[in-house]
């Protein structure tokens, strides 16, 4: 044979071999990354030191009233994840609680940053955001305080037999405790 034939007949292997040796090693399998690490790599921009946080305040601190009018803006425009979210970054509370929390939120009836600081120490006693005329008040006492419409909302879940959404309404209007409420809404004429 010609010296032309076994040069291109060489180059056609090692063409062949390399081809080979890449398509194996694309294909064999890749280690599993640990999971505590980020799916990307950090860009260079997220590797710059961040500057440290300030420490979470307790969940003893109340609220500032800027905060209240904020979350009381989201709640009443049913944004209840950006609430909690913003109730979490200004309390130190876990997201159960902040959850709670905010389910049980009533907006402030003027609407204004001048409300009275919320705490956020955990009260079985009243939703967080509702009137507070019932503590200490007998549940008679703060019933009287209910409004007409809200009377008659109550009236019609006790007679849609939705009592659950009753005793939330009431405690909401009231700020009576669960257990008040529920006894109210029993006894609901």
């Amino acid at each position: 044979m010609e010296l032309w034939i076994w040069i291109l007949l060489v180059a056609v292997i090692v063409v062949l071999g390399v081809v080979i040796v890449a398509t194996l090693r694309a294909v064999r399998p890749k280690a599993p990354e640990p999971l505590d690490t980020a799916f990307a790599p950090p860009s260079r921009a997220s590797a710059r030191v961040q500057p440290p946080r300030s420490p979470a305040p307790t969940p003893s601190d109340p609220l500032s009233p800027a905060v209240i009018a904020e979350i009381d803006a989201l709640v009443a425009h049913e944004q209840k994840i950006s609430a909690i979210k913003v109730l979490r970054e200004h309390s130190g509370l876990s997201l159960r609680e902040a959850k709670d929390q905010i389910d049980a939120w009533v907006p402030s009836a003027s609407g204004t940053s001048e409300a009275v600081p919320v705490s956020l120490v955990g009260s079985t006693s009243r939703p967080a955001g509702a009137p507070t005329y019932a503590q200490g008040m007998p549940a008679a006492d703060a019933l009287t305080h209910l409004s007409p419409a809200e009377r008659a909302e109550i009236d019609r879940l006790v007679a849609a037999e939705q009592k659950i959404l009753a005793i939330k309404a009431l405690r909401q209007a009231t700020g009576l405790s669960l257990k008040d409420a529920k006894d109210a809404i029993e006894s609901w004429r």
